[in-house]
């Protein structure tokens, strides 16, 4: 096996550990992932960062279609590069690739539902493609095509930049995320990977404590095997902070429920 062969099947091993991961965890603001076997995850995206609740969905409505035209000036299919802003970056960047490379799982046999105010993802990685895709499964304004056309045409992969970019950076899954949730998420947060701390603290101390610590454990991962540069890790690390500290407390409270 060659050298080239060897780091890809070590980046695929290491991007399906962290889809294990993050697919274990709730509790984040604009986004909720679900694991559906080893390669697979889903992920419902909040259209907008109103009333986001992240055992649920968001209830209010879309942004208009005057505010999305507003702000949505760049063609679709112009990648571009990862210095630029989020909102600027993920929303236009985003378009339909060719076709080819299906899911495992077609869009006419998925049976999820993203619910009100959410666009559901397809992140999968698949050895026999050698790199990560993500694949929209409902529609979205930024997206004119989606939920449209023949199965063929929705189950073609997206055109990102962090997965176009794979095979020479070894784009991370968080890197993947944060592009998806640039895209959908109006406006786009300064920290897509922001941990909605009231739903931690309603959860009983057990719980809490066993929550918090596999969030920080991702949020730690995230900081040191990420990319530094991403305009999100200053926020990250400071989210990382309070969920600690809610980590910490929770171990507290267990211990003066047991004295």
């Amino acid at each position: 096996m060659s050298s080239t062969t060897e780091d890809t099947m070590k980046n695929l091993e290491e991007f399906l550990g962290d889809l294990t991961i993050l697919g274990s965890l709730q509790g984040f603001r604009y986004f909720q992932p679900w694991l559906r076997g080893r390669e697979e995850l889903l992920l419902s995206v909040a259209n907008e960062d109103v009333g986001w609740q992240p055992a649920g969905f968001p209830r209010s409505p879309d942004i208009s279609p005057s505010d999305w035209d507003r702000h949505s000036d760049t063609p679709l299919n112009a990648l571009s590069p990862p210095e630029l802003p989020l909102s600027r970056r993920s929303r236009p960047a985003c378009g339909q690739s060719d076709g080819g490379l299906p899911p495992a799982s077609p869009c006419d046999r998925e049976l999820s539902n993203p619910g009100p105010g959410c666009t559901l993802f397809l992140v999968g990685c698949y050895a026999r493609y050698g790199q990560p895709y993500a694949w929209v499964r409902s529609a979205h304004r930024s997206l004119p095509w989606a939920g449209e056309g023949d199965g063929d045409t929705r189950d073609s992969p997206l055109k990102l930049y962090s997965t176009a970019h794979w095979h020479s950076n070894a784009v991370p899954l968080w890197d993947v995320v944060a592009e998806l949730v640039g895209l959908c998420t109006w406006p786009p947060p300064h920290n897509p990977f922001s941990v909605d701390l009231q739903h931690l603290h309603s959860l009983p101390p057990t719980l809490r404590f066993l929550a918090s610590g596999a969030t920080a454990g991702f949020l730690q991962r995230l900081l040191v095997h990420g990319h530094r540069g991403q305009p999100y890790c200053t926020a990250v690390a400071l989210e990382l902070e309070a969920v600690n500290r809610l980590h910490i407390n929770a171990l507290l409270e267990m211990q003066r429920e047991r004295a």
